[in-house]
Order: C-alpha cells, then sequence, then structure tokens
C-alpha cells in the first residue's frame, strides 16, 4: 500500500515537473527601420499566446503565432485580430499573421539565419504557402 502510495506521488512530481518545461517563446527580429516596440507591448500582453516569432524586414511584417491549448480552437481568429491591430500599427507594412505552426517554426529558422541574401523572396514563398493552405 504504501509502495502504490510513493509511486503515485512520484508520478504526480514527474508530471508536475514536466508541464513547467516549456517556456513561452518571444523572438522579434528587426531588420527594417520600424519601430518594434509597438508589436512586442501587443504580442505580449495578449495572454491567449505563448509563442511568437516576429519578422520586420523592409516593408514586410511576417509573424507566426502559437496559441495557448484552450484557445487553439479560436486560432484562425486571433491571428486575424491580431493581424488588423498590427496593421493599425503599422500602415506603411504589408503584415502578415499566421496561427500554423510551419510558419511559425520557418519564421524562426529566418530569424536565426542572418542571410540577407533571397530573405524578401523566402517571405513571399511562406506567405503564398499559407494562403494557399486556407
Amino acid at each position: 500500500m504504501v509502495d502504490i502510495r510513493r509511486q503515485w506521488i512520484t508520478m504526480l512530481c514527474v508530471l508536475f515537473l514536466l508541464s513547467g518545461c516549456i517556456p513561452n517563446e518571444y523572438k522579434f527580429e528587426n531588420r527594417s527601420d520600424e519601430d518594434v516596440g509597438k508589436a512586442e507591448q501587443l504580442l505580449k500582453k495578449d495572454d491567449r499566446l505563448k509563442g511568437v516569432a516576429a519578422l520586420f524586414h523592409e516593408d514586410q511584417l511576417l509573424v507566426g503565432i502559437r496559441v495557448k491549448t484552450f484557445s487553439r480552437f479560436n486560432k484562425r481568429k486571433i491571428a486575424t485580430e491580431i493581424e488588423k491591430k498590427l496593421k493599425e500599427d503599422y500602415p506603411d507594412l504589408s503584415v502578415f499573421v499566421s496561427a500554423d505552426s510551419k510558419i511559425l517554426t520557418e519564421t524562426n529558422k529566418l530569424i536565426l539565419k542572418n542571410d540577407e541574401k533571397g530573405l524578401k523572396k523566402k517571405i513571399e514563398q511562406l506567405i503564398s504557402l499559407a494562403e494557399e493552405e486556407t
């Protein structure tokens, strides 16, 4: 009986520790003349998000978002709302926001890669792929 309790306590401790291992990730890369502060503030204060990758490049803003578990059923609506707010804050930029995990992953790769060559073309390809899927 004591052995079963010990096993349950051990399992609960392991589950508790594992549930806290996934941190919120917010990555912002600015390769333009725009002020990133408004976007950072908007995206970090939104409690429905748990991950963001935003890339400012020339006249484009590409944002990939990861929504929290209970918000995942409304992720397209959330992405649309955020896109609308960002377009208001950055009227001179072409803004694209997606809750698709592939867009988030690829945006992270583009941020980590310091290759300016062909970046605009890669961003446009990502946007066109995302628009085809929807």
